[in-house]
């Protein structure tokens, strides 16, 4: 059995408070220290100091240097001649000057250095890494140290969009079944270890102040499914996750407590697929959830150091129902009046995750920050040279988004085409360095969507405006030309040397040219072929030539020969003649 936080503990409460290092003053009253430090969350101390006084109205300590906001400190207590118990060390973040009685107060409130990590939203990208990698980078580059439990997911582009990187921080490890710890400047992630042993024991009657623990089966649920989209097989990929009680605190067992709410499914789905994000990671993760939810509340004891969040410690003399090795989430440490209590939060409430904002369905599944609207991007690739998409999918194109981070981020998108099916559609990418648009499928920054690309000041459109609007245009990069003129009814197709079809409704006529200016057009009075040099007419097989009407061929000589027999012939009446010599030649010559 683990130690008792009354085990050794004899004699006075003593309080030491360091600024910079050094021990302030014994003649500084410690009038309260209440610390607070949870998973997930930053730590934080709010030490209250006596400062002068109303009659002299004088503050040494709130005018003085050694309390100045970024100043280190350090918060410890300890029982007579025992060790020193750390309960805090971090920056004072905020000063209070509070005057009652006649007296003043200096109040700190003081922060860990993880601070930094907050209130400030940032938007960056970072390409072909793991969520490990990057939850890495986020902290050392806050000056901050890393122990950061490796992922399994493979390395993809990963966007961090308009959120603080503690948020982002909490997402990451959420997405990855861990939890976020923060001690002195030093962030752990890793996964929560209900089963490991106890490090102290609590016992009703002996050491415990309050305790008020339940059970609650609301938020249960049996397993977890995640499901993602796969656009190379066209169908979704999911993956299943059954949830397992691996705790040891209570005697429930936890398929009970599901089957009283209906062993009910918790399902999100992802814009994500295999190659992106670990789906069946995902799952696990949700799964882990449920069993350190089932029971939660508060435990008082005597103050002590021996339990830290993520830690576990036993209770006795609670009941079966409500005894055994709970899980701690936070720890508070109350200081005042020469006494000294602890709180251990136990469990690991739902509310924890990052997908319980509110009524409303998280955008991205609460597996990122999402990423709301339309944005502005350019090409930087149609095809993937380089072998950097994570997706290996031919179909999408390379884009960066300029306002999204300081270094835009370079993102592999799927684009939209009006029709699109196997071997068929509609296919006009655009160009590297041309602008377009991009949205993302469920608001998600790691699933793009190209929608359409934008003319500009520096990319002009093919035709000005007018107020009718009567020309649509499409225009190739070499400069072939299709125009639509809504107005007088013309189809134009051309190419820059000039060679065209014209189909003109209004003039009725459907005309051919090429680029030396020959000909074909087809208009209510016929048809027109006219050729700037020779016009050659050959068949493989029969050639006819027929009219209701009369048919006249002039030039100025013309031949006609054929290889086995040549027939004139009219039916009413036949004429043959020349205003110069006439000859008419054969073996045999006959005129009937």
């Amino acid at each position: 059995m683990a130690d008792s936080p009354i085990t050794g503990v004899d004699g006075p409460l003593g309080v030491i408070i360091k600024v910079s290092g050094a021990a302030i003053a014994d003649d500084i009253a410690v009038e309260t220290v209440r610390v607070t430090t949870d998973l997930n969350r930053i730590p934080q101390a709010l030490i209250t100091l006596a400062d002068g006084a109303v009659a002299t109205q004088e503050f040494p300590l709130t005018d003085g240097t050694d309390f100045e906001i970024g100043t280190e400190i350090e918060a410890f207590a300890f029982f007579g001649g025992g060790a020193e118990q750390s309960l805090f060390k971090g920056i004072i973040t905020a000063t209070r000057l509070r005057l009652s009685g006649g007296g003043g107060s200096l109040e700190l409130t003081c922060r860990d250095k993880a601070i930094c990590l907050t209130d400030i939203r940032k938007t960056t990208s970072a390409a072909q890494v793991t969520d490990s990698d990057v939850m890495s980078t986020v902290i050392t580059d806050a000056g901050l140290v890393a122990d950061v439990t490796t992922t399994t997911g493979d390395p993809t582009d990963i966007v961090q969009y308009d959120c603080t990187d503690w948020d982002f921080l909490r997402m990451l490890a959420d997405r990855n079944g861990q939890v976020l710890s923060v001690d002195d400047g030093t962030i752990t992630s890793a996964a929560p270890a209900p089963s490991t042993g106890a490090v102290m024991t609590l016992t009703a009657g002996m050491d415990i102040f309050d305790f008020d623990c339940k059970i609650d089966a609301r938020s249960l649920f049996s397993s977890a499914q995640i499901s993602g989209w796969d656009p190379a097989s066209q169908a979704a990929t999911t993956e299943t996750e059954d949830v397992a009680d691996g705790g040891k605190w209570g005697n429930t067992p936890f398929t009970d407590l599901t089957d009283a709410t209906g062993s009910r499914i918790h399902n999100i789905a992802t814009p994500y697929a295999a190659g992106q994000v670990d789906l069946a990671t995902m799952a696990k993760a949700r799964a882990l959830r449920p069993p350190l939810a089932a029971i939660s509340g508060t435990c008082q004891y005597p103050g002590s150091t021996l339990a830290t969040p993520g830690d576990t410690i036993e209770l006795a003399g609670v009941g079966e129902r409500m005894g055994g090795t709970a899980f701690v989430c936070g720890i508070s440490h109350e200081i005042s009046a020469g006494s000294w209590s602890t709180t251990a939060r136990l469990g690991l409430p739902m509310g924890w995750r990052s997908d319980s904002f509110g009524m409303a369905a998280p955008g991205a599944a609460g597996l990122t920050a999402p990423v709301q609207g339309l944005h502005v991007a350019t090409v930087l690739g149609i095809i993937d040279s380089g072998g950097t998409n994570p997706m290996a999918d031919d179909a999408m194109i390379q884009v960066s988004v300029p306002l999204m981070g300081e270094t835009p981020a370079e993102l592999w998108a799927r684009y939209a085409q009006p029709y699109a099916t196997a071997g068929a559609g509609i296919q006009f990418l655009p160009e590297v360095g041309d602008e377009v648009i991009i949205g993302f499928l469920s608001a998600d920054p790691g699933a793009p969507v190209v929608l359409g690309a934008l003319h500009s000041g520096s990319l002009a459109r093919t035709n000005d405006a007018t107020e009718e609007n009567e020309l649509k245009t499409i225009t190739s990069k070499s400069g072939i030309h299709i125009t639509f003129d809504d107005q007088k009814e013309i189809l134009t197709a051309e190419t820059p040397a000039g060679q065209s079809i014209v189909i003109d409704d209004e003039a009725s006529t459907i005309t051919l040219t090429d680029v030396t200016g020959n000909t074909i057009t087809m208009a209510d009075s016929g048809m027109t072929i006219a050729a700037e040099g020779t016009l050659d007419i050959t068949a493989t097989q029969n050639i006819t030539i027929a009219s209701d009407l009369d048919v006249e061929i002039s030039g100025m000589n013309v031949s006609a020969s054929a290889d086995v027999e040549l027939t004139a012939e009219g039916s009413a009446s036949a004429s043959f003649s020349s205003s110069g010599q006439t000859t008419v030649e054969g073996s045999i010559v006959m005129i009937n």
